[in-house]
């Protein structure tokens, strides 16, 4: 089954906030176009100009070192008579990232204003209102032509709606559903989402979208997420870490959760990356990753982190040092390998955005596998998580070791959990 969920989400804006150093850091900016139509030919289409643009800044920055600069010149030379062909922006964007995705890199992709992400780079960079964008916080993937419900952001208002995670996005108001164009113009004035929520069974809900900032969406859901789970007589922390560009005040109240409760799922599935200290500091302290960690520093008791293709870039550069270093084992399907840096962001006119790659790192192009391998279904699932499922049983038996193991006074290191994949889990306690 054909899945857009790569394109669309392989190449996106995982370390926002470049990395240097090996830890994310320098700030990224979103710089506007100038005007370059001024020393053009005249006789030049709108879509020549466009991407004569386009290749300008992919010249100007790093990616022609990644790439090798005469395989970018081939590549070019290969795809511009297939872009210059295009009829409207869409079909421009997705030649575009066709020539980009060709190159074999992440972190380089060009945007719309229809894209999701357009809006959420905006707000994220930009500022201001004219950021903003009506949405009703849905994460959507399509697949074989088909939209879907990938994730729903905590806080938002399709919370508390009848939408579930698998539904499909049939329409909204009669019309096809787009990610964008579906709500714009909508704020505060109901809606109707027609989704099929599995064969033979189509709903109606009435929704009434906001308009804000996608990235303060993000970063409200992330905190919304935080809550305690009871499960067969034991808490568990959840936290959905959506993205790891904030201040990561998130991992603090998880922190201040860690002696309420006897274990933690750490959602790292979906959303982006951002940069990697707080999280890392979260698992290891401010002293390099070593077992015997002060529990008023880091976290200690029993963990499970959910991971799959949105455990991107940064997310992936704090679930390798876990794995690495046995502090929790990892539970979903591998992670895409996407570790470039962003080497920028630049407007292309009012309607386009491209992302620039910046330095390449070790992880990029090499997966980090689960250490418990469980696949994630998603067409028709009426919010059934699997994943999460088989997390909160794999930690509960982690929880129960720990205690076996517990001797003494004072802080114990328990035996070591064997995962499904052989690898072990380690984790320490009061």
């Amino acid at each position: 089954m054909r899945t857009d969920w790569q394109l669309r989400w392989s190449l996106c804006f995982a370390v926002i906030i470049g990395l240097t150093a090996g830890v994310p850091g320098a700030q990224a900016r979103l710089i506007p176009e100038k005007n370059a139509a001024a020393t053009a030919p005249s006789e030049q289409t709108e879509i020549q100009r466009r991407l004569d643009r386009v290749i300008r800044l992919v010249d100007k920055s790093n990616a022609p070192n990644l790439i090798g600069r005469q395989r970018w010149r081939d590549l070019v030379a290969l795809h511009r008579p297939l872009i210059e062909r295009t009829l409207n922006h869409q079909e421009f964007a997705e030649a575009v990232n066709a020539l980009f995705g060709a190159t074999g890199l992440s972190h380089f992709h060009y945007y719309t204003d229809q894209d999701w992400f357009f809006w959420h780079l905006r707000s994220a960079f930009g500022g201001g209102s004219e950021s903003h964008a009506d949405h009703i916080g849905l994460m959507t993937e399509r697949i074989d032509g088909n939209w879907f419900v990938r994730g729903i952001l905590e806080g938002s208002a399709a919370t508390d709606s009848a939408l579930r995670v698998g539904d499909e996005l049939l329409s909204v108001d009669g019309r096809p559903f787009e990610p964008i164009g579906s709500f714009s113009g909508k704020a505060g004035k109901p809606v109707t989402v027609r989704v099929r929520r599995k064969p033979g069974l189509v709903l109606n809900v009435e929704i009434i979208p906001v308009r804000e900032s996608l990235h303060d969406a993000v970063q409200r859901a992330i905190r919304r997420s935080i809550r305690v789970i009871e499960h067969e007589g034991h808490r568990f922390a959840y936290l959905h870490g959506w993205s790891l560009l904030g201040g990561g005040g998130e991992y603090r109240q998880l922190l201040d959760l860690q002696d309420e409760v006897d274990g933690l799922l750490l959602d790292y599935r979906d959303g982006f990356g951002g940069v990697s200290t707080p999280a890392m500091r979260f698992f290891f302290g401010s002293s390099r990753p070593k077992d015997g960690r002060d529990p008023d520093e880091c976290w200690t008791r029993p963990a499970v982190i959910l991971v799959a293709d949105g455990t991107r870039s940064a997310k992936e550069i704090v679930v390798d040092a876990v794995q690495r270093h046995d502090v929790a084992p990892l539970l979903g399907t591998p992670t895409p390998g996407h570790v470039i840096s962003v080497g920028g962001f630049r407007r292309i006119g009012s309607d386009g955005l491209i992302m620039l790659p910046g330095d390449r790192f070790a992880l990029e192009g090499h997966p980090t596998n689960p250490d418990i391998m469980v696949e994630r279904s998603l067409p028709y699932t009426a919010g059934h998580d699997e994943q999460l499922r088989q997390a909160k049983t794999v930690l509960l038996e982690l929880i129960r070791e720990n205690e076996v193991g517990l001797v003494g006074h004072g802080r114990e290191t328990r035996p070591a959990a064997t995962t499904a994949s052989g690898r072990v889990a380690r984790a320490t306690t009061n």
